[in-house]
């Protein structure tokens, strides 16, 4: 696909824009429109064919690299490695850039096991019906696994977010980078989706039943069996099961 040939792609102007791209730009490389080998347009003229600006444009580049379709040279350019996602090697599943499984998945649970039950006693109609609008769209089989993966960070923000506590919704939103690149990591894992739509299935109802102590069971449960998933294909064992 040459620099002057802009057939196929879909201008994006949505919220969280960059993941919008990423999944547009995912599709044309899997489909074909660029081939491995080819490198991409500069990043001022995707930008301006995808009608976003340059620093979504340049995010929605990192995740589609962290996808394994594409290689950023700096300096030099991107180009298309392939055509189709490789499942994630055993150590990009245990390390991601500066922090590991473990890292996360503890910072997981301390906020979240935590936010479920508060927000269980604090969440307003508004957003009980913003979660269970998140819940309908994560269940449709057609949707990306990019989109599936905006949805579940999403889920859990705005549980977050029905705390009302400021601090733990910044500290939510100081990880939400990293669970995102990471959760872009694993969700080819197989089993992946339907496992975590089962766990946010039963954190939301609890959640919107007002049961506090259950809210953050399910939290807990959802995020161990998560960690679990990831962690047991590397051959370790967790805290929780030492």
């Amino acid at each position: 696909m040459t620099e002057d040939n802009a057939e196929g792609i879909k201008p994006v102007r949505r919220l969280k824009v960059s993941d919008s791209v990423a999944a547009e730009l995912n599709r044309l490389i899997e489909r074909g429109d660029y081939a491995p080998g080819d490198k991409l347009p500069p990043e001022r003229i995707l930008a301006d064919r995808f009608g976003v600006g340059r620093s979504s444009m340049r995010e929605a580049l990192r995740l589609v690299e962290a996808s394994g379709l594409l290689r950023i040279e700096h300096g030099v350019g991107v180009f298309v490695v392939s055509n189709s996602r490789p499942s994630p090697t055993l150590s990009q599943l245990l390390v991601f850039d500066d922090f590991t499984v473990p890292d996360l998945f503890e910072v997981r649970l301390s906020i979240e096991g935590y936010a479920s039950g508060v927000a269980a006693k604090r969440i307003t109609p508004a957003e009980a019906e913003e979660l269970r609008a998140i819940l309908t769209k994560a269940e449709d089989p057609e949707i990306s696994d990019d989109a599936f993966v905006r949805l579940d960070v999403d889920l859990h923000k705005t549980i977050v977010k029905a705390t009302k506590n400021r601090i733990l919704s910044q500290i939510f939103d100081s990880i939400e980078p990293l669970l995102l690149a990471y959760s872009h990591r694993v969700i080819q894992l197989p089993g992946r989706r339907e496992s975590a739509q089962c766990g946010h299935r039963e954190i939301v109802e609890a959640v919107l039943a007002g049961r506090g102590r259950d809210a953050r069971n399910a939290a807990v449960r959802h995020i161990r069996h998560v960690e679990r998933q990831i962690v047991g294909r590397l051959g370790l064992a967790t805290e929780a099961d030492q």
